[in-house]
């Protein structure tokens, strides 16, 4: 059985699919836009279903769309508000046939052993015979020839009408930070079996996509060999956690890295063996430069090294240097010895990347920073020096931020920030070479920059320089609701043709990390050989 949808209706597919009703019908009743929007998905049902038994299914669908309409009359102006209305019993009974309703609907999607979604991608790539377009991913001719091989229960098929421009439309369905995570390696499939048994599998070409469902038509338990064929042609990837802005040694922290410990051991389960990782840690790893945070600090570090076998690569904050983080006198800050001399390059020979660290502390007040052309001069000898520079991928870590970072919804007003003025606070946190650093960077042609500093994540595009700033990764930041928080770290893969970053972040603590919404940064190393973004 297949379906075919629109991108706006993902999350209902998704929640249809995986017998969410409450959270179908909240998104449905939550506006007259949502509404019309599910009316809209009804009435495009018929032609967007592939079945032997879709006749049957349309007399189910006629059904739903009468009940539905039916709650909808009581309702004036076709749908109210779904935050207006008190939830009781006597709510749930008013609309207890719209919810009898959708689980009808759900149930002929549930019906079917195995699911699956098509996950496409733009473009295509290069081979000897010429290019080859990813486009069969979202023709409605594939969909046909697969729904041949599984017109009835054995399979349910979900395509997208068209490729994303943002993976994370497809963030309700089960395991899909998977798949976000390779991102690179799309177009593919995200099979399921349950919520916990899933493989993905990256495709080329029709030819692979129509083998991958044969597979289920003869496999009794067809996701374990699926997750082989995956692995057949699969290559290791690198992973580089980017955490920040730990500030051990003040308040609550030490419960904040009880926490981040099992959010990152969690992740780092998910990869496969042959996989590597390592840790970047771009700043204010302490509140204060005093033996007894760095001791803390030093714990989390050993425990960061035992998981991936190497120590994790710092770089200095304000906070790792001045007493709070303030500097009174510029040039006067206290260096901590801890971590050695800027600048410095770490090479990553397997992956062909090279770190450019720096201190952005070398001069500014308060907690302002600066590169200074001394470091920009030595670290353009460290590259000239530097063998086969070309052939590797420059990515630049500090502490301090380059652009300007806009305020999130989240964002809880401090007593200092209501005071002054967001432009005269941001002044006191600038760096004050930031144009001029930017314009080296591009003139070496640096395609990364990582950094922390104002405890917000954020990922942006700049003159074709990706910049990724990375929250506090022990949510040392404000949130306009009590009890919630913003712990975030960003994950970066490196694999063979492209780099890709994603931003996760925890706010309700214990309820679990999530990918942050804003489009994902996929870097191409080379253009001519895969898609272009």
């Amino acid at each position: 059985m297949g379906y075919r949808f629109t991108l706006e209706s993902a999350n209902v597919v998704a929640n249809l699919t995986f017998g969410r009703i409450m959270s179908c019908y909240r998104e449905i009743y939550s506006s007259k836009e949502s509404c019309d929007s599910f009316m809209y998905f009804l009435d495009e049902f018929n032609r967007n279903m592939y079945s032997n038994e879709k006749e049957r299914y349309m007399r189910t669908i006629r059904e739903i769309k009468m009940a539905l309409h039916n709650s909808f009359d009581g309702i004036p102006g076709r749908c109210r508000s779904y935050e207006n209305i008190e939830y009781d019993e006597t709510f749930l009974s008013f609309h207890r046939q719209a919810l009898k309703a959708l689980g009808d609907l759900s149930a002929i999607f549930e019906r079917c052993a195995v699911k699956s979604l098509l996950l496409p991608r733009k473009g295509g790539y290069q081979n000897y015979r010429g290019f080859n377009s990813y486009d069969f991913m979202t023709s409605r001719d594939t969909l046909k020839k697969l729904v041949r091989l599984h017109e009835g229960d054995s399979c349910l098929i979900l395509q997208p009408e068209e490729a994303p421009k943002q993976a994370v439309i497809f963030d309700a369905f089960p395991n899909f930070e998977v798949a976000l995570r390779q991102a690179d390696l799309w177009p593919a499939v995200l099979f399921w079996d349950g919520e916990e048994d899933f493989a993905f599998v990256p495709v080329k070409h029709e030819n692979e996509l129509l083998y991958l469902y044969e597979i289920i038509c003869y496999e009794r338990h067809p996701i374990y060999e699926l997750r082989r064929v995956a692995e057949r042609n699969r290559k290791a990837s690198h992973y580089i956690f980017q955490l920040s802005d730990l500030h051990f040694g003040a308040k609550n922290v030490d419960v904040a890295e009880r926490r981040l410990r099992t959010l990152l051991k969690s992740h780092l389960s998910t990869f496969e063996v042959d996989d590597t990782s390592q840790f970047v840690i771009t700043g204010d790893a302490v509140e204060s430069p005093k033996n007894s945070t760095e001791n803390d600090y030093r714990n989390f570090s050993e425990y960061l090294e035992e998981r991936c076998g190497e120590p994790p690569i710092r770089v200095l904050g304000n906070h790792d240097i001045n007493n709070h983080g303030i500097a009174l006198f510029p040039g006067r800050q206290r260096i901590a010895n801890i971590v050695g001399d800027y600048p410095k390059i770490e090479r990553l020979d397997e992956q062909k990347a090279i770190l450019l660290l720096f201190n952005s502390n070398t001069n500014g007040n308060f907690a302002k920073g600066e590169i200074g052309t001394a470091q920009m001069s030595e670290m353009g000898n460290l590259l000239d020096n530097a063998e086969n520079i070309g052939d590797y991928l420059l990515i630049a870590v500090l502490h301090h931020h380059l652009l300007p970072i806009p305020q999130p919804d989240f964002y809880g007003r401090k007593w200092l920030d209501k005071i002054l003025s967001d432009e005269l606070m941001d002044k006191t946190l600038e760096l004050i070479d930031a144009d001029l650093f930017m314009e080296w960077l591009t003139q070496r042609n640096v395609k990364f920059v990582l950094h922390g500093h104002k405890h917000i994540p954020f990922k942006t595009e700049h003159n074709g320089i990706h910049v990724i700033a990375c929250g506090s990764s022990t949510g040392r930041v404000s949130h306009k609701e009590k009890g919630k928080t913003y712990m975030s770290y960003n994950l970066m893969k490196i694999s063979e043709n492209a780099v890709t970053v994603t931003l996760f972040a925890e706010e309700l603590p214990g309820g679990g990390a999530r990918n942050i919404y804003l489009p994902e940064t996929v870097y191409l190393r080379d253009e001519a050989s895969v898609h272009k973004s």
